[in-house]
């Protein structure tokens, strides 16, 4: 088919406040309250006005780690990314989304350095305008995100940016149908709690409060648990979480993430001997699936893994962090790395072509050693978590890192008419407890079926007149004391 041409006319974003339930530690930062931003943008598809929609986590400290960055610094950017991005793309002619995608990507990732972000942030930006782009274009033509893919609506031409993927199309490298059902891997973060025995365990509001909680409640089958790079303080913690898999009344799964914690892949292999040399610890080892981004993004890169090492490793690594530049897989492959993450802060374009490099590289299969995983960024409910959830269905990726539901109570940033909303259209992958909707998770996993419809897989629309624009908001409101008992945790 002949791709639609998209005219982007005008965008607003709007600022909702959520408060943890409970501290996450990744990294270099704990988080415990963030903003979500949500942009609305108006275009026009083949002449026909929609609206589409995109929200995200203004996550401080992941993009751009530099000390000299305050967390307010941050988020700053990521607002002046989306601001960059929107100016971009209005003043583009019509095109297929692709096309108007290539040229807000290479403007920003030239941009962004010269303003003192970086790639990756910048990217943040593009990824907010694309995914709002194509759930307008799926709203217009009436089609969900896959069928939009599969009969490329997008205009997608992977052998523009990977000249090996010239002959192919994107959809050969995606299931035949969207997965409609997704195993969650459930994040361990550096200070959650393990047992009863942890500081923290109870959190009073219900839910549970520890990992041994969310292994007997929730049926998990995969964990992503992180280390932090204090070899004596990770071994400590990771048998114990071993302990707990060892107990589970089936196998777990798991993956582990450095978090960009180690400065060699030395270090990171001297971890990996020590785990697999500890009888208390071994099993764990056996049971990784693969190791996220374990080196700090500016080594990451730097040069070929080494043989001696990854051999210690034992496993396949992926980049993360790393991945700030469209091309940048493509380069990981040739150092060594095997996979990369998906989530849709870093693109869903960027994701669909690192999935057909993959294909590619496997020989014309989704099967073998190059791969996509699922990660999260605290993906939250509606808009940012059913974006995400129907990109991976669509990648057909089985199984998928989720935080948000354990870190924040429920849909409680929202207000409660969107929560309530959200419930009814997709009653599958939601559940009432009391005055909050909160995510169903059955068996260790997700009902994604319903993410099926037109867009990009959430039914419901966000109302930006409950939110705060950037221009009225402050990094200060995070700050406020929020009640741990109040009836709603949301502060527009």
């Amino acid at each position: 088919m002949t791709p639609p041409k998209i005219k982007v006319r005008d965008g607003r974003i709007g600022i909702v406040n959520a408060f943890a339930r409970t501290p996450f530690r990744f990294g270099v930062v704990t988080l415990e309250a963030a903003a979500s931003a949500t942009l609305a943008l108006d275009v026009t598809v083949d002449g026909v006005t929609a609206t589409g929609y995109a929200s995200d986590l203004l996550a401080y400290k992941w993009f751009d780690k530099r000390p000299e960055k305050t967390p307010a610094d941050n988020v700053a950017d990521l607002l002046w990314a989306i601001d960059e991005a929107l100016a971009v793309a209005r003043g583009l002619p019509a095109a297929a989304l692709f096309d108007l995608w290539r040229e807000i990507d290479r403007t920003l990732d030239r941009r962004g350095p010269e303003v003192g972000f970086n790639r990756l942030g910048a990217s943040f930006g593009v990824s907010m305008v694309e995914r709002a782009m194509i759930d307008a274009l799926g709203r217009a033509a009436g089609r969900p995100f896959f069928d939009l893919v599969a009969g490329n609506a997008l205009g997608l031409r992977p052998g523009d940016v990977f000249p090996e993927l010239v002959a192919m199309q994107v959809a050969e490298a995606l299931p035949d149908r969207p997965l409609s059902r997704l195993a969650l891997r459930h994040t361990v973060g550096l200070v959650d709690p393990l047992d009863d025995d942890d500081t923290g365990a109870g959190t009073g509001d219900g839910l549970p409060g520890t990992l041994a909680d969310y292994i007997a409640e929730d049926g998990l089958r995969y964990l992503k648990i992180k280390v932090g790079g204090d070899m004596a303080a990770d071994l400590d913690r990771l048998a114990r979480i071993a302990a707990l898999i060892e107990a589970a009344p089936h196998p777990i799964a798991v993956t582990l993430d450095g978090n960009e914690q180690y400065g060699s892949l030395d270090a990171f292999a001297a971890l990996c001997e020590a785990m697999r040399t500890r009888p208390d610890i071994a099993p764990l080892h056996e049971a990784i699936l693969f190791v996220e981004q374990p080196l700090e993004r500016s080594v990451a890169l730097a040069g070929p893994l080494d043989p001696a090492a990854l051999a210690v490793v034992g496993k396949p690594l992926l980049i993360d962090e790393a991945d700030g530049w469209t091309t940048a897989y493509s380069e990981a492959i040739g150092l060594g790395y095997r996979g990369v993450s998906h989530k849709n802060c870093k693109g869903v374009i960027r994701s669909l072509l690192n999935q057909s490099l993959a294909w590619h590289r496997n020989g014309g299969s989704r099967e073998g050693e190059h791969f996509l995983s699922a990660e999260d960024l605290t993906c939250l409910p509606v808009v940012s978590l059913q974006a995400d959830l129907a990109v991976v269905a669509a990648l057909g990726i089985g199984h998928v890192e989720r935080n948000g539901h354990h870190y924040f109570h429920g849909l409680d940033h929202l207000p409660a008419g969107e929560a309530d909303a959200a419930l009814a259209a997709h009653p599958g992958l939601y559940r009432r407890d009391g005055g909050s909707v909160f995510l169903a998770i059955e068996d260790g996993g997700l009902d994604v079926s319903s993410l099926q419809v037109p867009g990009l897989g959430f039914t419901p629309l966000p109302d930006l007149a409950t939110r705060t624009a950037p221009a009225d908001w402050s990094f200060d409101s995070l700050t406020r004391h929020v009640p741990a008992d109040a009836a709603r945790r949301s502060e527009p």
